[in-house]
Protein backbone atom coordinates (compact mmCIF):
# COMPACT_ATOMS: atom_id res chain seq x y z
CA UNK A 1 0.00 0.00 0.00
CA UNK A 2 1.35 3.45 -0.67
CA UNK A 3 1.90 6.18 1.61
CA UNK A 4 0.65 8.77 0.44
CA UNK A 5 -2.73 5.92 0.60
CA UNK A 6 -1.99 5.57 4.30
CA UNK A 7 -2.13 9.17 5.05
CA UNK A 8 -5.56 9.09 3.61
CA UNK A 9 -6.37 6.40 5.34
CA UNK A 10 -5.67 8.29 8.77
CA UNK A 11 -8.35 10.73 8.55
CA UNK A 12 -10.57 8.95 6.25
CA UNK A 13 -12.12 6.24 9.32
CA UNK A 14 -14.91 6.82 10.86
CA UNK A 15 -13.63 7.36 14.31
CA UNK A 16 -15.00 7.71 17.98
CA UNK A 17 -12.37 7.26 20.57
CA UNK A 18 -11.69 7.82 23.87
CA UNK A 19 -9.28 8.04 26.99
CA UNK A 20 -9.80 7.13 30.33
CA UNK A 21 -7.60 7.69 33.41
CA UNK A 22 -8.10 5.29 36.62
CA UNK A 23 -6.56 6.63 39.38
CA UNK A 24 -6.72 6.05 42.86
CA UNK A 25 -7.15 10.05 43.37
CA UNK A 26 -10.28 9.35 41.20
CA UNK A 27 -9.41 12.32 38.93
CA UNK A 28 -11.86 13.32 36.36
CA UNK A 29 -11.37 11.72 32.80
CA UNK A 30 -10.95 13.95 29.98
CA UNK A 31 -13.29 15.03 27.57
CA UNK A 32 -13.69 11.97 25.08
CA UNK A 33 -12.10 12.82 21.63
CA UNK A 34 -15.38 12.21 19.34
CA UNK A 35 -16.09 13.73 16.40
CA UNK A 36 -18.66 16.31 15.76
CA UNK A 37 -21.89 14.16 14.78
CA UNK A 38 -22.62 14.53 11.03
CA UNK A 39 -18.62 14.23 10.30
CA UNK A 40 -17.50 11.85 8.45
CA UNK A 41 -13.71 12.50 8.10
CA UNK A 42 -12.11 12.88 11.15
CA UNK A 43 -8.98 11.45 12.56
CA UNK A 44 -7.99 8.25 13.95
CA UNK A 45 -7.40 9.04 17.40
CA UNK A 46 -6.48 12.27 18.13
CA UNK A 47 -3.44 12.19 20.69
CA UNK A 48 -4.00 14.22 24.14
CA UNK A 49 -0.95 15.99 23.81
CA UNK A 50 -1.65 17.08 20.11
CA UNK A 51 -5.17 17.82 20.40
CA UNK A 52 -5.71 17.88 16.28
CA UNK A 53 -5.95 20.53 13.64
CA UNK A 54 -9.08 20.98 11.40
CA UNK A 55 -7.92 22.40 7.94
CA UNK A 56 -11.47 24.82 6.85
CA UNK A 57 -12.30 25.85 3.59
CA UNK A 58 -9.97 27.91 1.77
CA UNK A 59 -11.28 31.21 0.49
CA UNK A 60 -11.02 32.51 -3.30
CA UNK A 61 -11.23 29.32 -4.86
CA UNK A 62 -13.93 26.39 -6.26
CA UNK A 63 -14.76 23.83 -4.48
CA UNK A 64 -12.49 21.48 -6.29
CA UNK A 65 -9.17 23.69 -5.79
CA UNK A 66 -9.86 24.27 -1.69
CA UNK A 67 -10.49 20.79 -1.61
CA UNK A 68 -7.33 19.45 -3.62
CA UNK A 69 -5.21 22.00 -1.21
CA UNK A 70 -6.93 21.26 1.89
CA UNK A 71 -5.87 17.64 1.47
CA UNK A 72 -2.33 18.62 1.01
CA UNK A 73 -2.39 20.82 3.93
CA UNK A 74 -3.95 17.61 5.62
CA UNK A 75 -1.31 15.05 4.31
CA UNK A 76 1.37 17.51 5.21
CA UNK A 77 0.40 17.49 8.88
CA UNK A 78 0.26 14.06 8.76
CA UNK A 79 3.81 13.45 7.93
CA UNK A 80 4.67 14.89 10.10
CA UNK A 81 2.81 13.06 12.54
CA UNK A 82 0.68 15.40 13.36
CA UNK A 83 -3.49 14.65 13.39
CA UNK A 84 -4.99 16.60 10.66
CA UNK A 85 -8.12 16.40 9.05
CA UNK A 86 -10.80 18.43 7.08
CA UNK A 87 -13.80 17.72 9.54
CA UNK A 88 -14.32 17.50 12.61
CA UNK A 89 -13.11 19.27 16.19
CA UNK A 90 -12.51 18.93 19.27
CA UNK A 91 -12.57 21.26 22.33
CA UNK A 92 -8.57 21.60 22.44
CA UNK A 93 -8.37 21.70 18.11
CA UNK A 94 -6.42 24.08 16.38
CA UNK A 95 -7.63 25.27 13.29
CA UNK A 96 -5.82 26.27 9.43
CA UNK A 97 -7.54 28.88 7.24
CA UNK A 98 -6.41 29.97 3.47
CA UNK A 99 -7.20 32.78 1.87
CA UNK A 100 -5.99 32.96 -2.17
CA UNK A 101 -6.31 35.29 -4.73
CA UNK A 102 -5.24 35.12 -8.22
CA UNK A 103 -2.94 37.99 -10.13
CA UNK A 104 -2.54 37.99 -14.20
CA UNK A 105 1.07 38.01 -15.40
CA UNK A 106 2.83 38.78 -19.10
CA UNK A 107 2.38 36.21 -21.24
CA UNK A 108 -0.86 35.12 -20.47
CA UNK A 109 0.22 33.66 -17.53
CA UNK A 110 -1.46 33.92 -14.03
CA UNK A 111 -0.10 33.35 -10.16
CA UNK A 112 -2.10 32.67 -6.99
CA UNK A 113 -1.19 34.24 -3.49
CA UNK A 114 -2.03 32.00 -0.22
CA UNK A 115 -2.15 33.45 3.26
CA UNK A 116 -2.37 30.84 5.79
CA UNK A 117 -3.39 31.77 9.20
CA UNK A 118 -3.10 28.97 12.62
CA UNK A 119 -5.74 29.97 15.11
CA UNK A 120 -6.08 28.17 18.33
CA UNK A 121 -9.42 26.83 19.85
CA UNK A 122 -10.35 30.20 21.24
CA UNK A 123 -10.14 31.28 17.68
CA UNK A 124 -7.04 33.34 17.98
CA UNK A 125 -4.43 34.01 15.33
CA UNK A 126 -1.33 32.54 16.59
CA UNK A 127 0.72 32.46 13.51
CA UNK A 128 0.74 33.03 9.76
CA UNK A 129 2.13 32.59 6.17
CA UNK A 130 2.02 33.63 2.67
CA UNK A 131 3.31 31.93 -0.41
CA UNK A 132 2.77 32.76 -4.20
CA UNK A 133 2.88 30.33 -6.61
CA UNK A 134 2.66 30.51 -10.75
CA UNK A 135 0.01 28.42 -12.11
CA UNK A 136 -1.37 27.00 -15.35
CA UNK A 137 -5.55 26.74 -16.59
CA UNK A 138 -4.74 23.42 -17.52
CA UNK A 139 -3.08 22.18 -13.84
CA UNK A 140 -5.50 24.08 -11.60
CA UNK A 141 -8.55 23.31 -13.50
CA UNK A 142 -7.64 19.23 -12.20
CA UNK A 143 -5.54 20.05 -8.91
CA UNK A 144 -4.06 17.32 -7.54
CA UNK A 145 -3.33 17.03 -3.53
CA UNK A 146 0.47 15.55 -4.41
CA UNK A 147 1.59 17.71 -6.74
CA UNK A 148 0.42 20.92 -4.49
CA UNK A 149 2.70 19.49 -1.53
CA UNK A 150 5.39 21.94 -2.38
CA UNK A 151 2.44 24.77 -2.07
CA UNK A 152 1.91 23.98 1.52
CA UNK A 153 4.67 22.16 2.98
CA UNK A 154 6.67 25.23 4.21
CA UNK A 155 3.65 27.14 5.89
CA UNK A 156 2.82 23.14 7.70
CA UNK A 157 6.15 23.14 8.62
CA UNK A 158 6.47 26.61 10.22
CA UNK A 159 2.92 26.00 11.89
CA UNK A 160 4.21 22.69 13.35
CA UNK A 161 6.78 24.19 15.15
CA UNK A 162 4.48 26.30 16.69
CA UNK A 163 1.97 23.57 18.09
CA UNK A 164 4.90 21.13 18.98
CA UNK A 165 6.60 23.68 21.08
CA UNK A 166 4.44 23.46 23.73
CA UNK A 167 4.05 19.50 23.85
CA UNK A 168 5.06 17.53 27.47
CA UNK A 169 7.58 15.11 25.52
CA UNK A 170 9.06 18.37 24.56
CA UNK A 171 10.20 19.41 27.72
CA UNK A 172 13.85 19.09 28.52
CA UNK A 173 15.08 15.47 30.53
CA UNK A 174 11.32 14.56 30.33
CA UNK A 175 12.63 10.96 29.35
CA UNK A 176 14.67 10.55 32.64
CA UNK A 177 11.46 10.46 34.80
CA UNK A 178 9.92 8.23 32.47
CA UNK A 179 8.95 4.50 33.43
CA UNK A 180 10.17 1.46 31.78
CA UNK A 181 7.41 -0.13 29.83
CA UNK A 182 7.04 -3.78 28.50
CA UNK A 183 4.46 -4.56 25.90
CA UNK A 184 2.32 -7.64 26.09
CA UNK A 185 1.03 -9.53 22.74
CA UNK A 186 -1.92 -7.93 21.46
CA UNK A 187 -4.83 -10.27 22.22
CA UNK A 188 -8.14 -11.15 20.09
CA UNK A 189 -6.03 -11.06 16.68
CA UNK A 190 -4.04 -13.67 14.91
CA UNK A 191 -0.33 -14.20 16.09
CA UNK A 192 1.14 -12.66 13.36
CA UNK A 193 -1.13 -9.49 13.12
CA UNK A 194 -0.44 -9.47 16.98
CA UNK A 195 3.08 -9.61 16.83
CA UNK A 196 2.97 -6.68 14.11
CA UNK A 197 1.04 -4.51 16.34
CA UNK A 198 2.95 -5.14 19.47
CA UNK A 199 6.44 -4.14 17.56
CA UNK A 200 4.35 -1.09 16.32
CA UNK A 201 3.35 0.54 19.47
CA UNK A 202 7.23 -0.28 20.70
CA UNK A 203 8.28 1.80 18.08
CA UNK A 204 5.97 4.13 18.72
CA UNK A 205 6.19 4.68 22.18
CA UNK A 206 10.15 4.55 22.16
CA UNK A 207 9.22 7.72 19.93
CA UNK A 208 8.10 9.21 22.94
CA UNK A 209 11.12 8.36 24.97
CA UNK A 210 9.73 5.99 27.06
CA UNK A 211 12.21 2.64 27.50
CA UNK A 212 10.54 -0.25 26.22
CA UNK A 213 11.89 -3.81 27.63
CA UNK A 214 11.51 -7.08 25.70
CA UNK A 215 10.76 -8.94 28.93
CA UNK A 216 8.42 -8.21 32.27
CA UNK A 217 11.57 -7.98 34.31
CA UNK A 218 12.96 -4.25 35.15
CA UNK A 219 9.50 -3.06 33.76
CA UNK A 220 7.08 -0.90 36.07
CA UNK A 221 4.23 -0.80 33.96
CA UNK A 222 2.55 -3.28 30.99
CA UNK A 223 0.86 -1.72 27.88
CA UNK A 224 -1.72 -4.55 27.15
CA UNK A 225 -3.74 -4.32 24.11
CA UNK A 226 -6.89 -6.27 22.84
CA UNK A 227 -8.22 -5.89 19.20
CA UNK A 228 -11.84 -6.84 18.71
CA UNK A 229 -12.92 -7.35 14.53
CA UNK A 230 -16.65 -6.85 13.51
CA UNK A 231 -18.79 -8.46 11.09
CA UNK A 232 -17.44 -6.92 7.43
CA UNK A 233 -20.68 -4.76 5.55
CA UNK A 234 -20.47 -3.05 2.12
CA UNK A 235 -16.50 -3.39 1.97
CA UNK A 236 -15.85 -2.32 5.76
CA UNK A 237 -15.14 -3.69 8.70
CA UNK A 238 -15.51 -2.47 12.30
CA UNK A 239 -12.29 -2.37 14.63
CA UNK A 240 -11.86 -1.56 18.15
CA UNK A 241 -8.80 -1.44 20.06
CA UNK A 242 -8.46 -1.08 23.75
CA UNK A 243 -5.33 -0.31 25.37
CA UNK A 244 -4.67 -1.34 29.00
CA UNK A 245 -1.89 0.52 31.28
CA UNK A 246 -0.88 -2.21 34.38
CA UNK A 247 0.78 -1.56 37.21
CA UNK A 248 3.38 -3.96 39.03
CA UNK A 249 0.58 -5.88 40.75
CA UNK A 250 -1.11 -5.92 37.30
CA UNK A 251 -3.96 -3.55 38.46
CA UNK A 252 -5.08 -1.68 35.97
CA UNK A 253 -4.79 2.59 36.48
CA UNK A 254 -5.26 3.71 32.69
CA UNK A 255 -7.08 2.67 29.62
CA UNK A 256 -7.37 4.14 25.96
CA UNK A 257 -10.10 2.75 23.42
CA UNK A 258 -10.12 3.43 19.91
CA UNK A 259 -12.79 2.46 17.38
CA UNK A 260 -12.88 2.55 13.63
CA UNK A 261 -14.45 0.90 10.46
CA UNK A 262 -12.29 0.30 7.44
CA UNK A 263 -11.28 -1.35 4.60
CA UNK A 264 -11.77 -4.62 4.44
CA UNK A 265 -8.80 -4.63 1.78
CA UNK A 266 -6.71 -2.41 4.28
CA UNK A 267 -7.00 -4.78 7.37
CA UNK A 268 -6.14 -7.68 5.08
CA UNK A 269 -3.31 -6.34 2.57
CA UNK A 270 -2.53 -3.07 4.83
CA UNK A 271 -2.28 -4.36 8.20
CA UNK A 272 1.37 -3.22 9.00
CA UNK A 273 0.87 0.24 7.79
CA UNK A 274 -2.60 0.34 9.90
CA UNK A 275 -0.69 -0.57 13.16
CA UNK A 276 1.43 2.37 12.78
CA UNK A 277 -1.28 4.48 12.60
CA UNK A 278 -2.94 2.96 15.28
CA UNK A 279 -0.17 2.87 17.65
CA UNK A 280 0.82 6.47 16.86
CA UNK A 281 -2.02 8.11 18.48
CA UNK A 282 -2.63 5.32 20.98
CA UNK A 283 1.10 6.25 22.22
CA UNK A 284 0.06 9.52 22.54
CA UNK A 285 -2.36 8.24 24.97
CA UNK A 286 -0.54 6.20 26.59
CA UNK A 287 1.99 9.20 27.61
CA UNK A 288 -0.92 11.20 28.70
CA UNK A 289 -1.93 8.23 30.85
CA UNK A 290 1.52 8.44 32.45
CA UNK A 291 1.86 11.96 32.87
CA UNK A 292 -1.19 11.65 35.35
CA UNK A 293 0.29 9.11 37.54
CA UNK A 294 1.53 9.77 40.99
CA UNK A 295 5.62 8.53 40.77
CA UNK A 296 5.03 6.21 43.41
CA UNK A 297 2.53 4.39 40.87
CA UNK A 298 5.13 2.78 39.24
CA UNK A 299 8.53 2.29 41.11
CA UNK A 300 11.44 1.29 39.05
CA UNK A 301 13.37 -1.81 39.12
CA UNK A 302 10.53 -4.46 40.38
CA UNK A 303 9.35 -7.35 38.71
CA UNK A 304 6.09 -7.40 37.06
CA UNK A 305 3.77 -9.55 36.85
CA UNK A 306 0.75 -9.93 35.06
Amino acid sequence: MLSSEIHRISFLLTTSACLFIVLAACQPAPTPFAHTPGTSEPIISQRPDVAGVTVRTITGLTKLQSDALAEAMVNAFMVMEIPAATTGENRRSRFVDGTAKTFNLPKNQSAIQIEWTLTDSQGRAVENHKSRHKISSQGWGHPDPKILSPWVNPAARQFARRILGSRPDAEPDRSTSLPRLHVWPVDGIHETRSATLKSAMERALKVRKFEVLKGLEGAALIIAGSVSLGSAREGKQPIEISWSVLNTKGKQVGKLDQQNSVAVSTIINGWANLSSIITRNAAGGVSEIVSRLPPKSFPQGKKTHR
